[in-house]
């Protein structure tokens, strides 16, 4: 059953930035590691990636391992094509942030955003990155699978106002503090806003976009899928 395949690429420090801020009532939805490292992520995906692990075990114990027939075989090929997805769409996506920039890890892409970058961090249906290419390429928005964000969380937020935290906003920590009691995407997506300025304000050099495919989450699809297929097509 795919799981985490190991560490994941790391982006190099070197800016030295402050640290989180302290939000009112102690409220802060990520996780900095002792190298500095903040994992941005929902909880909502994880809770269900291990309710589907639980659904997949009792299937294998209780149908599978007992009955060793045809049937087995392709219902085993099933689950491990539905682990795969459910790993790739719930397990893997978060976002990776220290002092030099951004590792969004997406269900099927991995994009590399150094701080220098980033033109700006809105909230739609996700939290959405603006990112500097190489010229000529125009600036592209990479959307963070991790950190959606529901339609109400998204009415609060048009309601106050606050629509995104560019290279030039210089409130992006007053505005975490602002939305504090909102959803879990908002104060995320306020705090890599305040990361981006802090970043630029400390020298952050000029940066372009780097994406790349995420082969193991696919193969982890795509393996099982055609094992599925072979089989039914075999019968």
């Amino acid at each position: 059953m795919p799981g985490p395949s190991g560490p994941e690429p790391r982006l190099p420090g070197g800016l030295g930035l402050p640290g989180d801020p302290d939000l009112p009532g102690g409220r802060r939805p990520w996780k900095t590691a002792d190298d500095g490292r903040t994992v941005f992520r929902r909880v909502t995906p994880l809770v269900l990636w291990w309710i589907w692990v639980v659904f997949a075990l009792f299937n294998l114990i209780q149908v599978i391992i007992p009955d060793h027939d045809y049937f087995s075989l392709e219902l085993a090929a099933g689950l491990l094509a539905l682990t795969g997805v459910a790993y790739a769409t719930a397990l893997r996506p978060r976002l990776i942030a220290d002092d030099d920039g951004i590792l969004v890890l997406n269900p099927v892409r991995d994009h590399l955003i150094r701080w220098g970058a980033v033109n700006g961090v809105f909230l739609g249906d996700s939290v959405e990155l603006t990112c500097a290419r190489a010229a000529p390429l125009k600036d592209k928005t990479v959307y963070c699978w991790a950190l959606y964000s529901g339609r109400r969380s998204r009415q609060k937020q048009q309601q106050l106002g606050v629509r995104s935290w560019s290279r030039h906003a210089g409130r992006a920590s007053a505005e975490a503090n602002e939305l504090a009691s909102q959803d879990a995407s908002q104060l995320m997506a306020a705090e890599l806003g305040r990361r981006s300025t802090r970043a630029r304000e400390a020298g952050a050099p000029a940066a372009a976009l780097s994406s790349r495919w995420a082969w193991l989450p696919v193969s982890c699809v795509l393996v099982p899928a055609i094992a599925l297929l072979v089989l039914v097509l075999a019968r």
